[in-house]
């Protein structure tokens, strides 16, 4: 069977060129050549005869036989079915790889008017650039997989923090509810319903942001792990896939982002929870003015059931790094903000040696170090080191005639005072 496929092909190549007839024409004496390279081969000076034999010839005899062509179209037809290292178009071994086609291609390729004007250089040259190019794709990619891969772990310990969120906060609903009668019933219901409908919403928002970022952490692996595998094939089979390689590293995703106000609103269930009852009940119940928010507080604080009172301490607590929460100092605010009006409210200091009490603009910078004055939102007196002052730009100091139990802070939106 090889030797039968050897002698066709011997029998189909040019005499002239040595490659299997482009355009075959025969001659009165029966020798085959290609049209081109007999109209080359006559383009001299001397007589119209055959290279071969010496037989005289006309340009009349350069008619393509269309049979013999086909012939060859099908022997090139399965050599490229049987070597995928053959040229589709030729039929020769690729050994070039076109910079502008970013495709294996023959010698012929070289001289051919679809290649022509292109940059082709060998496949082993062509191999090593295009591998470092793409390791150089990658680079990116991997970075992007790394970063991904950190955030999911936050995303994870955030959803692990709401559902332990929802489940203290039911604790502290239900405990506080024991202590009315059953006439607080349907209100203990219809906060529970509430607290299960938002923890279920924040929980499905940051599953589904886990879901997405999983997706695109399944994408760039597969995308990095099926183009390493495609760096270690040969160079043929690699560089035939390069183009579509490269087109995969082109899409790296944008960088996913926390969600603000993406944590159970605990301040909302639980703040002031009986006082608002007593607005129903028309009952006595202990109202605290100012609820403070969990979710901006700094890894310092630890706060009462009730969010009304805090306790610095000298170690940190594992909290989510929301974009709500402060991440460096000891601050914290308050849950409810005010647009217009004139608002007060008392903070209780007695036994304390050290504090900052004031207000703050909404747009603060939550994260980074910053310092407490007007320049940076913040509107505030202190005591430290047995010193009063107000946080100005300079700092004033403020005399006592004795030492506060209780600072009154009146804020008036109206009157920006």
């Amino acid at each position: 069977m090889a030797t039968r496929h050897a002698r066709l092909e011997e029998d189909l190549c040019c005499p002239i060129c040595g490659q299997i007839f482009q355009q075959p024409v025969v001659l009165f004496c029966r020798h085959r050549f290609c049209k081109l390279c007999l109209e080359g081969f006559w383009s001299g000076s001397g007589p119209c005869e055959c290279p071969l034999c010496c037989q005289p010839a006309s340009v009349g005899e350069l008619v393509v036989n269309s049979t013999l062509e086909k012939t060859c179209e099908g022997f090139l037809g399965e050599r490229r079915r049987n070597n995928p290292f053959m040229c589709r178009e030729h039929g020769e071994t690729l050994t070039l790889f076109c910079l502008e086609e970013l495709q294996p291609a023959c010698v012929a390729c070289k001289s051919s008017i679809s290649h022509k004007g292109h940059r082709l250089y060998s496949l082993e040259d062509a191999s090593q650039d295009c591998k470092a190019e793409l390791r150089n794709a990658l680079k990116p990619l991997q970075e992007k997989l790394n970063l991904f891969r950190k955030i999911k772990l936050t995303y994870d310990q955030t959803a692990e923090h709401i559902k332990r969120q929802a489940e203290h906060t039911e604790r502290q609903i239900r405990t506080e509810f024991e202590a009315l009668h059953q006439f607080l019933h349907d209100e203990e219901a219809a906060r529970l319903s509430e607290l299960k409908r938002e923890e279920d919403q924040k929980s499905q928002i940051m599953m589904e942001k886990i879901d997405d970022i999983e997706k695109e952490i399944a994408s760039l692996t597969k995308t990095i792990r099926i183009s390493e595998k495609e760096m270690n094939s040969q160079d043929i089979p690699f560089l035939q896939n390069y183009k579509d390689m490269i087109k995969r590293t082109w899409h790296v995703p944008q960088d996913p982002e926390m969600i603000s106000a993406s944590l159970v609103d605990v301040a909302k269930y639980t703040g002031s929870l009986k006082f608002k009852v007593w607005e129903k009940m028309k009952n006595i119940i202990q109202y605290t003015p100012v609820t403070l928010d969990p979710n901006t507080a700094a890894t310092c604080f630890q706060l009462s059931e009730d969010l009304a009172k805090l306790l610095y301490c000298a170690q940190t607590f594992k909290l989510p790094d929301n974009p709500e929460r402060f991440d460096v100092g000891a601050e914290i605010l308050g849950s409810e903000g005010f647009r217009s009006g004139k608002h007060s409210w008392e903070v209780e200091v007695k036994g304390n040696t050290y504090w900052v009490i004031g207000v703050a603009s909404e747009s603060i910078d939550r994260k980074g170090k910053h310092v407490l004055t007007p320049a940076e939102g913040f509107w505030t007196i202190r005591l430290r080191n047995g010193e009063y002052k107000a946080c100005s730009a300079p700092w004033s100091p403020l005399t006592m005639n004795r030492e506060p139990e209780v600072v009154r802070v009146v804020l008036d939106m109206d009157r920006s005072k």
